[in-house]
């Protein structure tokens, strides 16, 4: 018998000590917490995600604007912008785009949006007419994620960062129309275009905010003339001027 008592108590355990309990339940909870946020992170991310998108795009089409304006505020002649040439009969012929003075405002207009994108980064929104809450720095409450009413602006809010990406891309187009009877509208445009990076928790995205400003306008009575844009001639297709 003793025999077997020997053999019998090289098996028995003692009781789990409170340290291993206290381990295992650690690291228990870790794993379910880590699994919880990668599922709470999954099914709001969409929508964290085109929130940060449309508050992004908002802001740098506010600077675009903005930009713009205060170019246009300092002051420019449309008469030398657009050079209007006469035939022999006193009639509108030729409307040749001022190459130069495009130039010029093209780039200054560029300098002001890398300027205001900058200073919307650094959070100073003073002067730009933007919202202090709708800074480079975002945030928006939990509950508003997740789609229910109910919880609304409930919980921590949630950080949406947007940084630029490469150069701002500017350029002009014209955009003729006829404008009442016999006469011509000639519309300079500004092309912008911003490359942001929307950046959330766990998650980035690229997008492309672009912005149509007309800068100048020009009313031409007679026939349509011809118009030289960049270089080529531009005449408006007989089906709109007709009308």
């Amino acid at each position: 018998m003793s025999i077997f008592r020997s053999k019998n108590s090289r098996f028995r355990r003692g009781p789990i000590s409170f340290r291993y309990i206290l381990l295992m339940s650690f690291i228990l909870f870790v794993i379910l917490l880590v699994q919880g946020l990668w599922i709470v992170n999954k099914s709001i991310q969409p929508t964290l995600l085109k929130y940060g998108e449309v508050e992004t795009h908002k802001m740098a089409t506010a600077v675009m604007t903005k930009a713009v304006k205060d170019r246009i505020n300092e002051g420019f002649d449309v008469d030398s912008l657009m050079k209007v040439q006469n035939d022999k009969n006193g009639k509108v012929s030729t409307i040749n785009l001022n190459t130069k003075q495009v130039n010029e405002i093209v780039t200054s207009t560029t300098t002001y949006i890398e300027k205001y994108l900058q200073q919307v980064e650094q959070g100073d929104l003073k002067g730009l007419g933007i919202s202090e809450k709708n800074g480079a720095t975002m945030a928006v409450p939990f509950g508003r994620v997740t789609d229910n009413a109910l919880l609304g602006n409930i919980g921590p809010d949630i950080p949406i960062d947007f940084t630029t990406i490469g150069h701002v891309n500017t350029g002009i187009k014209q955009k003729i129309e006829p404008h009442g009877i016999n006469t011509t509208a000639i519309q300079i445009i500004m092309e912008m275009e911003v490359t942001l990076q929307v950046i959330i928790p766990f998650h980035t995205k690229e997008i492309k905010v672009k912005q149509d400003v007309p800068i100048a306008t020009r009313i031409v009575q007679g026939e349509v003339p011809t118009y030289y844009g960049s270089g080529s001639a531009v005449v408006p297709d007989k089906k709109k001027t007709d009308s």
